[in-house]
């Protein structure tokens, strides 16, 4: 849908108004948003001028001519099942009406048939629907449609009048530009304009987020984009997103944007709809869209949770749902890393076709792991046992027999792998793994089969509206959604992907790998005009662009630290090693290199450990050794309101000292902000290497022959990268002043060197013991 300033009208096609109808009209029975491939276009064109209101609507299609009054409208369909699935259904058939409309009212006759072909794209065979066509139905479909476009409509036209020029004469928001922020402005802007993708290494303190929102405000402005996407994979980074657009708003520009939330944390009765959909309120509450409009006439610069929730509370509707709709009214949309790159979460309602979007990726350096959680999936033999067995799956259903039969047909495929590689434990129990890129032909066709009857299954169970109904549903849709997976990472698996089987006692446990992120992130980036990738750390750029993807014109940007070298002190202690096999050997000597820096000055410290286990080690012989000094200890799967407690200690005037042992990697290492006292030196023990495992040993294998790299993609360059960003706790503002010390004889390599961020080249020290130690900080601090 688009506002024509010039004609006063607002144009959109068939499939936009029956799309958007769909999801205004229909109640959904599912618990994600479903995607829609888009249908096929016709020879025909044609045009239907109408009012809403005070506004003029053009609807548009394209559409193949009817033959002997028979309207045939051709549309692709990924059910596993027969049949279409219901909201393909809806779609076609809304299309095909909204068509016969267009139709009758330019006086060409409107067809009395309308034939529905869906053409499973999986399959390639042809499911035919045939309905007679009554014009007073039409006519009632129609007059539907259009009320949903209502809010959307003056939402547009406000766009259009109104936010756009404001966003197109936007200014810089603070006093100043910082060293490098105008460089990056510059080549951010010039990449949405071009649609190209720009990799740029912002250090802290470069200001990145205003960085890359300013010259995407002005491009939404100007027209160069639709629409921009503030993805990030912390949650505490969009506060600070929020913060900065609320910014722009209070110097004059219009901009709109909305946070999004994951259902789970919107959700305030326990996603309900996934076990017992009619038993939700929200089902029969008010409308979605007068909700969305009320938000949008509030004028709330960025929409956040609290937001969301009290207006769909307001209105009794999802508070979900309205978060989407929402969104498809704001310019802006910040979001996590999922909503884009996750086949299984995406966002439908954008991302089924190309727009003409910026993708504005912070902290980039977190992609390729994540995306390789993202395409790659595994099950349990066990699991399909446990299915089987389950008190809410009766006897004889086809849940049962599926899930038996999908057992016996993995086993038949996966122990023939297994057999030579058998071996006893110590406990007795036999284990085994084996590994291969080549995908067993058989088993692409064993999981369509599964997952077309886990399917059919999930339709089955929403009939029986007992509790034990809607235990089986639940159970069938998370089986379903697991195979659904599985066939999705099948159906990619190519040389960038690795076949693992694992047996352990009599249990298979079958997973398919990704290893190379790089087509499935450049097909997702497809999807928009530009990406522009930023954070603090990404060295080496090379490493960075190879495996999230980058085009072949992707333009490179490395900014210099804007803080002066006088402000960090880094000296690396190279002469104790943390290696598995030694660390409890030198956790004496860690800890006094702890205490020796915390003897130069009293403040605060984090010291940042390679694991949970070894961070636990260190704080249990700290404490002992040094019960007079305040120490806290991160522990795994703290609560939101544990790990708040934990960072307002940091917060506390007190002059004494405080040390806070944490993992790198973990939260307290990433996307927080202790500035002035509240941080004053981070102490890194290890070199942040991931563990060994069968995945990572893959991994090194695929680079090692592609590249040469292989220990350098599998282990160092994702190693030191947790290593940077923990060390890059310590300073955050032009004001900060603070040390950096690193621990492992490691840190004297080469390889490891010389991926040191440039505001440490020439400043770090390499010393011998906790008291050489001990004077060079107390001379740093004296200075």
């Amino acid at each position: 849908m688009r506002y024509i300033d010039s004609e006063n009208i607002i144009e959109l096609t068939v499939r936009e108004l029956a799309s958007y109808a769909r999801r205004m009209l229909s109640v959904p029975t599912r618990d994600e948003d479903e995607p829609l491939p888009s249908g096929n276009g016709g020879t025909a064109t044609a045009a239907y001028v109408f009012s809403l209101g005070d506004e003029r609507i053009r609807l548009t299609a394209s559409y193949s001519e009817p033959k002997h009054s028979v309207l045939t409208v051709r549309f692709p369909s990924e059910s596993m099942g027969k049949n279409p699935r219901r909201e393909e259904k809806e779609q076609a058939r809304g299309e095909g009406y909204l068509i016969a409309k267009l139709l009758k009212e330019n006086g060409a006759g409107m067809p009395s048939t309308l034939t529905v072909q869906y053409e499973n794209i999986r399959r390639g065979d042809i499911t035919e629907k045939t309905e007679t066509l009554k014009a007073d139905k039409v006519d009632a479909f129609f007059e539907k449609c259009i009320g949903t476009l209502f809010h959307i409509a003056r939402a547009e036209i406000n766009r259009v009048k109104v936010r756009l020029p404001s966003m197109a004469r936007a200014k810089f928001p603070y006093p100043r530009v910082r060293e490098g922020q105008n460089e990056f402005i510059r080549a951010a802007y010039r990449a949405m304009c071009r649609g190209t993708e720009l990799f740029s290494e912002a250090p802290t303190g470069t200001g990145k987020t205003v960085s890359a929102l300013f010259p995407a405000i002005r491009a939404i402005g100007e027209g160069r984009i639709s629409k921009a996407f503030y993805l990030t994979p912390k949650g505490t980074t969009a506060k600070s997103v929020a913060d900065c657009i609320t910014l722009f708003t209070k110097s004059g520009v219009a901009v709109r944007s909305v946070i999004l939330s994951a259902k789970d944390k919107l959700c305030e009765r326990g996603r309900l709809c996934a076990t017992d959909h009619d038993a939700c309120p929200t089902r029969c509450g008010g409308s979605v869209q007068d909700a969305a409009l009320c938000l949008f006439d509030k004028s709330i610069p960025a929409v956040g949770f609290n937001d969301i929730r009290r207006c769909a509370k307001d209105f009794g509707v999802c508070p979900y749902e309205l978060a989407l709709t929402y969104s498809e009214l704001c310019d802006i949309i910040v979001c996590d890393l999922n909503y884009l790159f996750d086949p299984d979460v995406y966002i439908r309602r954008f991302f089924t076709k190309r727009g003409d979007y910026a993708f504005l990726i912070d902290e980039a350096h977190n992609l390729a792991d994540r995306a390789r959680e993202m395409y790659s999936a595994e099950l349990e033999t066990d699991d399909l046992t446990a299915i089987a067995e389950h008190g809410a799956v009766p006897e004889h259903s086809a849940l049962r027999t599926g899930a038996l039969k999908l057992e016996s047909e993995l086993r038949a495929i996966l122990e023939p792998m297994l057999k030579d590689e058998i071996r006893i434990g110590e406990d007795g129990v036999p284990f085994a793994a084996y590994h291969t890129r080549t995908l067993p032909d058989k088993l692409f066709s064993v999981l369509g089969e599964a997952l077309s009857c886990a399917e059919r299954e999930v339709y089955d169970a929403r009939a029986d509206r007992t509790e034990g109904g809607k235990a089986r549903q639940k159970i069938a849709g998370d089986y379903r959604r697991r195979l659904k997976r599985l066939y999705s990472c099948a159906e990619r698996f190519d040389t960038g992907y690795e076949l693992f089987v694992f047996l352990s006692g009599s249990s298979i446990n079958m997973k398919l790998f990704c290893i190379d992120t790089a087509k499935a992130l450049s097909e997702r980036l497809a999807l928009g005009k530009s990406a522009i990738f930023f954070s603090g750390t990404l060295t080496p750029l090379d490493y960075y662009k190879h495996t999230l993807g980058a085009d072949s014109s992707a333009e490179v940007l490395n900014l210099p630290s804007p803080f002066a070298h006088e402000q960090l002190g880094v000296y690396i202690m190279d002469k104790i090693s943390t290696r598995i096999s030694e660390r409890e050997d030198t956790l004496a000597a860690v800890c006094r290199v702890i205490a020796a820096t915390l003897c130069a000055r009293r403040g605060n410290y984090m010291v940042f450990a390679p694991s949970f286990a070894y961070a636990k080690s260190l704080h249990s012989v700290f404490e002992r050794k040094y019960p007079k000094i305040r120490s806290m200890l991160q522990r795994a799967n703290m609560t939101a309101s544990e790990r708040e407690e934990f960072l307002a200690a940091f917060g506390e005037d007190d002059k004494s000292y405080l040390v806070g042992f944490c993992v790198m990697g973990g939260v307290f290492a990433e996307g927080i902000d202790l500035t002035g006292d509240k941080l004053i030196g981070a102490i890194v023990v290890g070199i942040g290497m991931p563990s060994l495992s069968f995945e990572r040993e893959a991994i090194a294998e695929y680079y090692q022959e592609l590249l040469e790299e292989g220990k350098q993609y599998a282990y160092i360059y994702p190693g030191m990268n947790r290593v940077f960003q923990a060390a890059g706790r310590v300073i955050r503002t032009e004001d900060d002043r603070g040390v950096v010390v690193l621990i492992d004889d490691r840190f004297d390599d080469p390889i490891y060197r010389k991926t040191a961020p440039t505001l440490w080249r020439g400043v770090m020290k390499f010393l011998p013991d906790a008291h050489a130690l001990k004077s060079a900080l107390e001379k740093f601090w004296a200075e």
